[in-house]
């Protein structure tokens, strides 16, 4: 039994956060049929060819067409809330839009890249004195997309037991506002004018045999990575010793590591630190993930055939204990 087997679900939103949101509900159980043959709004996100990795990764499980009374309307990008119940009188009607309906940048376009600027993060990628960096592919919409499944899940919950709400509304640009440090907050608040390239936070990168690793070191395990790369010296130099001074000094420090590593096994690196509780990650290209350790052995991926060609795809996100994501093989309704 998987939590949504009774949730009739109309996605219509031609977008990738509503048809990410139409994703995760049908993970779940879900009837999500996509589009309507009565709507000019488009089938597939826009960007998204037919058949294309994103149109299957967004649309495999959900049917084609119109259901006669859907539980939830994931409404078309110029379908208001209103209009949508109007229709399916009982639907929970959710609308995803950019920046609000209302507001002074309510008729801005919403691209990613004007979502990632307009939130604060690219304040944060990039070197210093050099131009901002766009951060990676459609992050924004996706998280906008978890934002509507959770809110729609707590709302059907409320309806159940006797409360209102018939219409949800998320805005892309606040979902990811609140992905970010909270920098624009922080200069709000007290004038603190931070730039990019700031050493603010106890953390830094390194390379070990071509593979970028990410470690957060703090106070208490800094004793154990210096133990961990052969850098017990740093214990007792006056740049490293307290943290004060460590903090003005953190690159000094990654730069004595950074050789240390060079040519350390990436994975064999991070367990290591992970096994010391030092945090620890390697940050994996596109083209390295299908062979993470890690995702194999959650189980993460899942292949399915579709047409005679077979594809791996991303598992769900995450796990419901008892009422599982369906496996991709039992699922009965496959766009063509």
């Amino acid at each position: 039994m998987s939590a949504l087997t009774d949730i009739t679900v109309l996605d219509r939103s031609g977008t990738v956060a509503g048809q990410f949101c139409g994703k995760l509900l049908a993970d779940f159980g879900a009837e999500v049929w996509l589009g309507d043959a009565g709507s000019a709004s488009p089938t597939i996100a826009a960007g998204a060819k037919p058949g294309s990795a994103l149109d299957i990764h967004l649309n495999l499980h959900k049917r084609r067409g119109c259901p006669a009374d859907p539980d939830v309307v994931l409404c078309a990008p110029d379908e208001t809330a209103e209009a949508a119940r109007a229709r399916f009188p009982k639907a929970l009607a959710v609308r995803i839009t950019g920046f609000g309906d209302t507001g002074p940048k309510a008729g801005w376009r919403a691209p990613e890249i004007v979502l990632q600027a307009q939130s604060g993060m690219m304040i944060s990628n990039g070197i210093r004195g050099r131009e901002p960096l766009y951060g990676v592919a459609q992050r924004a919409s996706f998280a906008a997309g978890q934002a509507a499944y959770v809110q729609i899940l707590a709302s059907l919950r409320a309806r159940r037991q006797g409360a209102g709400g018939d219409s949800i509304r998320i805005d892309a640009a606040e979902v990811a506002a609140t992905m970010c440090f909270p920098y624009v907050l922080q200069t709000i608040y007290n004038g603190t004018d931070r730039r990019r390239g700031d050493q603010d936070i106890p953390a830094g990168e390194v390379k070990c045999r071509g593979a970028w690793i990410c470690l957060w070191v703090y106070s208490n395990r800094f004793a154990a990575l210096c133990k961990a790369t052969g850098l017990e010296q740093c214990l007792t130099d006056t740049r490293f010793a307290e943290v004060a001074e460590r903090q003005q000094n953190w690159r000094a420090f990654f730069d004595l590591v950074q050789a240390k590593v060079a040519d350390r096994d990436p994975d064999a690196f991070v367990a290591e630190l992970q096994a010391m509780n030092i945090i620890a990650a390697r940050a994996y290209r596109i083209s390295e993930i299908r062979e993470s350790r890690h995702l194999a052995a959650r189980g993460y991926w899942r292949r399915v055939t579709i047409g005679g060609r077979d594809y791996v795809l991303p598992g769900a996100p995450f796990r419901l204990s008892e009422t599982p994501a369906l496996p991709q093989e039992e699922r009965r309704h496959a766009c063509a």
